[in-house]
């Protein structure tokens, strides 16, 4: 369960990345944020590209899920939990680096975007 747990983690991580790389070399218009306090906290901070703070964060969150996985929440439930919510994660991520990269929405961002 410990390798499978690791190889989620890799993937969101991978498939993260790969959304934050295509969003921040397409040609659409900048991102700008919907949160009001994120994006006053990104003013504040005089960032433009927030896509590489996602992913820092999301690595960050990783780790601290997996810290969490091998320490406290040692059941194999929350093991499974894990996973489930990282593959759900992994086809998100995928379905939007799809969309930014081809400038179309597919049946993930429709989906999301309803």
């Amino acid at each position: 369960m410990d390798l499978i747990t690791t190889l989620v983690a890799l993937e969101v991580i991978a498939s993260k990345f790969l959304l934050s790389y295509i969003a921040s070399f397409s040609s659409a218009t900048s991102f700008e944020e919907n949160n009001p306090l994120l994006r006053f906290v990104f003013r504040k901070l005089r960032v433009d590209d927030d896509q590489w703070i996602s992913f820092f964060c999301t690595v960050l969150l990783v780790g601290i899920c997996l810290y969490l996985l091998s320490s406290v929440y040692t059941a194999p439930a929350y093991a499974a939990m894990f996973i489930m919510s990282g593959f759900y994660t992994t086809v998100l991520n995928l379905g939007a680096a799809h969309s930014s990269y081809f400038q179309r929405n597919n049946f993930i961002t429709r989906r999301l975007l309803r």
